[in-house]
């Protein structure tokens, strides 16, 4: 996770950023629909749409995380 950032502007910029991947790959390659419904269909996706995908699932992985210390920390005070 970034220093100086919430978690809530991290998960922001994490969608956003496979927001923007899945955007370019439908409208700047040919058969971009057709990808993206394939995509969806069976999982298989571009490098850019795999990597923001997984920013995606290691943020809130993070956030998790941070929540469960939290709520440990919480019980034991």
């Amino acid at each position: 996770m970034l220093s100086g950032t919430t978690p809530a502007e991290n998960l922001r910029k994490a969608i956003e950023n496979l927001i923007d991947a899945k955007l370019k790959d439908v409208l700047t390659k040919p058969g971009g629909v057709d990808r993206l419904i394939a995509h969806r269909v069976t999982g298989v996706a571009s490098f850019d749409i795999r990597n923001a995908e997984k920013r995606l699932d290691d943020t809130i992985a993070e956030i998790l995380a941070q929540a469960e210390n939290y709520a440990g920390s919480e019980s034991q005070a």
